[in-house]
């Protein structure tokens, strides 16, 4: 009877035994599934952390070179627009090109001047009908910066939109092709921006109107994109930012001292691009 008993409490104490090394177990990988969990939040922290001190420290150093930049931003972008490569300490290399960014149709009003709102809004609605899908009227319209557009960036199809409430579609679309023909010679150096004075006096014959638009068709930009890349010791990227500044380049030291807090600094947009974003600029730049 004892060896039957013994064998029953063996019998009874072996599942219990697996019960046991089963929620024992089951303990345990709930701890270091919590474990590793949280060590990868923590290295998100840490490196989300590294990526905010990188970003301000690139910032900083983006507007202060603005504030002493000894040549002028057209100058910069006539010359292919590499404006600076500087080591850190830490051996990244830092990097700003900069481009025109006036070649587009404003979207967004606010801040526009009475006197240049009608010519914003009806640009703006003419390049509506003119898109042929939204990633065309993205690439063909901007958020921020003046009403005036750049002839010498501006496609053929925005400089049209601009001026049809004007003058109609059939000469703004032969407008816009002198511009675009004539703009040539003048990034070589050619006719300052007497050409363009010439076209549209051949085009606007009312005084005025004409004046107007001398003011909102230039070929002095004085909005500018800047791409910033920083890369890490061994060349690959780190990261890459754009920021839009508003600057004629004689007037970078007043702007940016002029004691007005702005959230960005001398910026009207800042910000850091994502891999699709970073893919599609390095194509811009192979290109151009």
């Amino acid at each position: 009877m004892r060896g039957v008993r013994a064998i029953h409490r063996q019998a009874f104490a072996l599942p219990l035994v697996v019960l046991l090394s089963m929620v024992a177990t089951m303990a345990i990988a709930v701890m270091l599934e919590r474990q590793g969990s949280q060590t990868k939040s923590t290295i998100r922290h840490m490196r989300w952390t590294q990526d905010r001190h990188l970003e301000r420290g690139v910032r900083e150093i983006t507007g202060a070179w603005l504030t002493g930049a000894s040549r002028r931003l057209d100058d910069i972008a006539a010359e292919g627009g590499h404006a600076l490569d500087l080591t850190m300490a830490d051996g990244r290399t830092f990097r700003i090109d900069i481009e025109d960014a006036q070649g587009s149709i404003l979207a967004a009003f606010e801040g526009v001047s009475e006197a240049e709102m009608g010519f914003a809004q009806s640009a703006y609605d003419a390049i509506l009908l003119r898109a042929p899908d939204a990633s065309t009227l993205d690439a063909w319209t901007r958020e921020v910066g003046p009403a005036a557009i750049s002839a010498m960036t501006a496609p053929e199809a925005v400089l049209a939109a601009a001026v049809t409430p004007i003058i109609g579609d059939g000469q703004a679309s032969a407008m816009a092709r002198d511009i675009v023909l004539e703009r040539e010679a003048a990034a070589d150096g050619m006719g300052g921006t007497q050409w363009l004075r010439r076209i549209l006096a051949e085009y606007i014959t009312d005084i005025d109107e004409r004046r107007s638009m001398q003011r909102l068709i230039v070929a002095d930009p004085n909005l500018w994109r800047l791409l910033i890349t920083v890369r890490d010791p061994r060349g690959g990227f780190s990261s890459m930012y754009e920021a839009i500044v508003e600057v004629d380049g004689r007037e970078i030291r007043r702007r940016a001292d002029s004691g007005e807090f702005r959230p960005l600094g001398p910026f009207l947009l800042w910000r850091r691009l994502d891999e699709a974003q970073i893919e599609a600029t390095l194509r811009g730049l192979t290109l151009n």
